[in-house]
C-alpha cells in the first residue's frame, strides 16, 4: 500500500522534513459535533470536512505541495446547541485555535492555510482567524463549498427551506451519500419545513424554539449522483485556488514554483 505522503499523521519526522522544505499549502479541515437528524451522525460536518481535504489531495495529484491536518472536529454550534448531538465551543475558541496552528506552521516556514469549512456556523470565527493571522504575515483561506451554488440550482428537485440555510436536507444528504454513505440511513430521511419566526432575519433563535428536527428541506430526495456532481465542480475550484494561493507564497518567498 503507497503512503499518503499529503497526511500529516501518517509521517515521521524524515518525511515531514522532506514535505516541510517544499513549503506546502496546509490544510485544515474543520467541522463540527452537531445535530443532523435520524438519517444522519452528529459527526457529519467532520466526517464531510476530513473527506472533502481527503479528495482534494486526489485531485491535487502532487501538482501542488500541500500537507493535509486532521480534522479540527469542534466548531460554534449556538443554533443547534439545544439538540441532543450538538457540542460546541465559541467563536473565540475556534478562532483562537485556527490561529494558534497558523502561527505553530508560521514557525516551520509555512504561510498559507487553507480551512476546509464544512460547517456555516464557524464563518464568523474563521473570518476573525483570517484578519489575525493576516497581521501576523500569515493568508487563511476560507473554503466553504466554493462553487457549489451554481450547481446546486441544477440539482435540486425539492424547495429549500430557507434562502440562507441549508442543513441535513437534499443537498448536505446528497453530499454525505457521496462522500460517507456508510453513515447515511436513507430509511429515516424525513422532510422538514418549519415555519421561521417572521424577525428570524433581526434577532437570535435556537432552532429548536421553531423546529422539531434540525432537518431543513427534504432530505428523502438526496442522491449520490447529485452530490457527485456539485462536489466535483467544487473540489476543481479547490484545488485551482490551492494552485494559485501556493503561486503567490512561493513568489513572496522568492522559491522556484512547483512543477
Amino acid at each position: 500500500m503507497v503512503k499518503d505522503k499529503t497526511d500529516i499523521t501518517g509521517l515521521n519526522d524524515s518525511e515531514m522534513v522532506e514535505a516541510l522544505a517544499a513549503r506546502p499549502v496546509l490544510i485544515l479541515p474543520i467541522g463540527a459535533v452537531e445535530s443532523h437528524g435520524d438519517h444522519l451522525p452528529a459527526g457529519t460536518d467532520n466526517l464531510l470536512a476530513a473527506r472533502l481535504a481527503e479528495e482534494l489531495a486526489r485531485v491535487v495529484d502532487g501538482r501542488t505541495p500541500l500537507l493535509r491536518l486532521p480534522v479540527l472536529p469542534f466548531g460554534q454550534v449556538w443554533s443547534l446547541g439545544d439538540a441532543p448531538g450538538s457540542f460546541g465551543v465559541s467563536n473565540e475558541t475556534v478562532t483562537r485555535t485556527i490561529v494558534e496552528i497558523a502561527m505553530s506552521a508560521k514557525a516551520k516556514g509555512l504561510s498559507t492555510l487553507v480551512v476546509v469549512n464544512a460547517h456555516l456556523g464557524n464563518a464568523v470565527a474563521i473570518r476573525d482567524a483570517q484578519r489575525m493571522a493576516k497581521e501576523e504575515g500569515i493568508v487563511i483561506a476560507n473554503f466553504f463549498y466554493p462553487g457549489a451554488e451554481a450547481l446546486i440550482v441544477t440539482q435540486r428537485e425539492k424547495p429549500e427551506a430557507h434562502a440562507a440555510y441549508m442543513h441535513a436536507c437534499e443537498i448536505e444528504t446528497s453530499y454525505m451519500l457521496h462522500l460517507a454513505p456508510e453513515h447515511v440511513d436513507m430509511s429515516k430521511a424525513i422532510a422538514n419545513y418549519p415555519q421561521f419566526p417572521p424577525d428570524f432575519s433581526y434577532v437570535p433563535y435556537r432552532w429548536t424554539e421553531f423546529s422539531q428536527s434540525p432537518v431543513l428541506g427534504d432530505a428523502r430526495a438526496a442522491t449520490a449522483q447529485k452530490g457527485r456532481i456539485i462536489l466535483e465542480a467544487v473540489l476543481a475550484n479547490m484545488a485551482m485556488q490551492v494552485a494559485l494561493l501556493y503561486a503567490r507564497q512561493s513568489e513572496k518567498q522568492g522559491m522556484p514554483r512547483s512543477a
